[in-house]
């Protein structure tokens, strides 16, 4: 979700695309987010086709879980393998509060402002904002889908940066004496693969049983997404594909997504075999297209690359984080509109000049002082993967 700004730049081309990917995936949560809100969801009723179509935006929940998980472990897994020591602890930490905080927590506490200062139906009691504060309201059920609904995937978020340097420790004390990077990396790639069964298994269960979101919407059932995106920076690192390889990754890859979409929107196959493998095969899906970004050159990246979806991968985090306030403030002054392009189009502008002020009044600064405060202690990565903004 949140990135250290754009990953394009000089000597860093290639994860410029990322951020084009996290833009598209922004534009596409706002989308359906609006259209749940549409008096007759716009073009049909609830359950017809456009609408299920409109639903499968929400697989771009799990491509931020896999990006996250491939920029946050990369520094992790570079190290790793090549037995230098890991990224400093208080470096990490100070760099990902830096990055997350102080944007949520603004946007957290003018959101329940406005809406009490409104006397909206949608304000909650100041008694739930702790919970949200503190990363805990996926584990706080008078919290849970109020207020800011959204944010529980920036408590799982901040669960995830927790993880990240205690799983990375783990697996290094298992690598330190190997001499062979190649065993290093074999090492790391068992373990985050067992990440990504752990999560889908949990997933899996948690719908085939009807367990609630306060299951599903945690840390151990999202980590087949996060998995994906470590198995990638494991096995994508120091390599190179060749350009029929980079579309094979890409073409397999969208496929999967595609593929979980299209059987979920026509039913096809056991409804048993939908709940037991959602989010799985778009997750490994977005994980071999992340794949293909990083190790080769893709066709028809410069989409991604420059222009608006890269534009909006920098702004995705405020845009993420003020939507559904704007959602809901349209909602209390009745200035919603009824239509769907209408509506996507104020709720995507006014959130846009909400994110715009927020990057360069919060959050770039914000980065900017904790690369200040934490300068690098080791080179950066080898060229072909150099530009994640997870150290």
């Amino acid at each position: 979700m949140p990135g250290d700004g754009p990953s394009a730049g000089p000597g860093r081309p290639r994860l410029g695309a990322l951020d084009g990917m996290r833009g598209a995936a922004a534009l596409g949560i706002i989308a359906i987010h609006v259209w749940m809100f549409l008096p007759d969801r716009g073009l049909a009723t609830p359950g017809t086709l456009s609408d299920e179509l409109m639903g499968q935006l929400r697989l771009g929940m799990p491509m931020f879980f896999v990006l996250s998980g491939y920029l946050i472990f990369r520094p992790y897994a570079a190290a790793a393998i090549e037995g230098r020591p890991l990224p400093r602890l208080g470096v990490y930490a100070l760099r990902r509060v830096a990055r997350v905080g102080p944007a949520y927590w603004i946007a957290i506490l003018l959101t329940a402002a406005v809406l009490a200062g409104l006397g909206s139906g949608y304000a909650q009691p100041a008694s739930v904002l702790p919970s949200f504060l503190l990363f805990l309201q996926v584990y706080d059920p008078s919290a849970m889908g109020r207020l800011n609904p959204p944010t529980w995937t920036v408590a799982v978020e901040a669960s995830f940066y927790l993880l990240v340097p205690l799983f990375a420790i783990l697996v290094a004390a298992l690598t330190s004496r190997m001499r062979d990077p190649g065993r290093r990396r074999a090492v790391l790639a068992v373990a985050c693969g067992g990440l990504l069964l752990t999560g889908a298994t949990v997933l899996g269960l948690a719908s085939l049983n009807g367990w609630g979101v306060d299951v599903r919407h945690t840390l151990p059932a999202r980590l087949a997404s996060f998995g994906a995106g470590m198995l990638v920076a494991v096995l994508a690192h120091d390599r190179r594909t060749s350009r029929r390889g980079t579309v094979a990754l890409a073409a397999a890859g969208t496929a999967l997504v595609l593929a979980e979409a299209g059987w979920l929107v026509s039913d096809l196959g056991p409804a048993a075999m939908h709940l037991a493998l959602v989010d799985t095969p778009a997750s490994i899906g977005f994980a071999l297209v992340i794949a293909a970004v990083a190790t080769g050159r893709l066709p028809g990246a410069v989409v991604f690359e420059r222009g608006p979806l890269q534009w909006y991968g920098t702004l995705s985090f405020g845009v993420y984080l003020t939507h559904f306030p704007v959602i809901y403030v349209l909602r209390t002054l009745e200035r919603f509109p009824d239509g769907p392009v209408a509506a996507i189009g104020l709720v995507l502008g006014i959130s846009t000049v909400l994110a715009i002020v927020s990057w360069h009044v919060v959050e770039k600064p914000a980065i900017a002082w904790a690369r200040r405060r934490t300068p690098s202690r080791t080179p950066a990565p080898r060229p072909v993967l150099v530009g994640a903004s997870g150290d």
